[in-house]
């Protein structure tokens, strides 16, 4: 399938459940960070879950990847939440589609652009959000940084040089001061953890300052609170010491949900889950979380 977001052409795959008597409800899938498209398998699981519960899917190749055109490296999620209503207004178009009932459904990255695009158009009726961070860009940076030093068996001393290292970044970012910057990644690569700083860019060139400026700075917080549509969260537990500050990510949205009066939200963090929520003994998606995605899907289906 091909549509339009600003001057680009889009591509997508479009799965439509089998034998369906009726219009069925429909959610765009926004993909997670880095190039990817409908190829991952993480993203095509997810979305046969949807699709088994009576839901058409756009499985879409994000800007950049894939069949679609652009570059998602100089987009910010902004632009990366107009390609997600460009996708909503193609499901909208479609007979077998109820255009009532389409969605978006945000991938760990994609869990930032789903409340940003939601609040931004009444099309959009309903919000999934698996594994995406509810704290800002760079709180989560922070949090994903000291727990690869962690799990690099760093000793705390060097977690917080880790993590001074991932400072020195954001501020090159804001003052464009790319000495300092570089001063800092040279000790750095001197280091017991050069592995580490190897994975820091090491020239004002590359593509992803670019992309890095464009979202340093987001916070998804404004956009949940201005959410009236049904919204789902589904964290694993295991993800806090991994990529997501989840204890955190659920206290701002409880607060701010509550502080908005909503009551159509639904937060669930799965007990032994990491983010991509896989069972690692079957090489699939863990019963609990396909459980959970696809009662809230049943329950959604039944909601007059």
């Amino acid at each position: 399938m091909r549509y339009e977001s600003d001057s680009l052409t889009l591509a997508a795959l479009l799965m439509i459940p089998r034998e369906a008597a009726e219009r069925v409800p429909g959610a765009v899938i926004i993909q997670g960070s880095g190039a990817s498209d409908r190829s991952n398998e993480w993203a095509r699981s997810i979305a046969e879950v949807l699709v088994g519960q009576g839901m058409a899917v756009l499985l879409t190749d994000k800007r950049g990847s894939g069949a679609s055109e652009g570059n998602w490296m100089t987009a910010d999620f902004h632009a990366l939440a107009r390609d997600a209503l460009a996708g909503i207004r193609f499901l909208h178009g479609r007979a077998e589609i109820d255009s009532n009932r389409v969605g978006l459904v945000g991938l760990s990255q994609g869990g930032w652009i789903a409340p940003l695009a939601a609040a931004q158009s009444p099309r959009v009726a309903f919000v999934v959000n698996i594994s995406g961070a509810s704290v800002s860009f760079a709180e989560q940076s922070f949090h994903e940084m000291a727990n690869t030093a962690r799990q690099a068996g760093l000793p705390e001393p060097q977690v917080r040089e880790v993590l001074m290292l991932n400072r020195a970044a954001g501020e090159y970012l804001i003052t464009g001061d790319w000495v300092r910057y570089k001063a800092a990644r040279d000790v750095a690569l001197q280091s017991p953890w050069r592995q580490i700083a190897e994975g820091f860019p090491g020239s004002p060139d590359i593509p992803i300052w670019t992309f890095l400026r464009g979202v340093g700075q987001f916070d998804p917080m404004p956009y949940w609170i201005q959410l009236t549509q049904p919204v789902l969260v589904v964290y694993g537990a295991d993800d806090e010491r991994d990529n997501v500050p989840v204890a955190e990510s659920v206290r701002r949205l409880e607060h701010a949900f509550g502080s908005a009066r909503k009551e159509n939200f639904r937060i669930v963090v799965v007990p032994g889950a990491g983010h991509g929520f896989i069972d690692h003994k079957r090489h699939a998606l863990m019963t609990q979380f396909v459980e959970t995605l696809a009662g809230w899907i049943l329950e959604y289906r039944r909601t007059p």
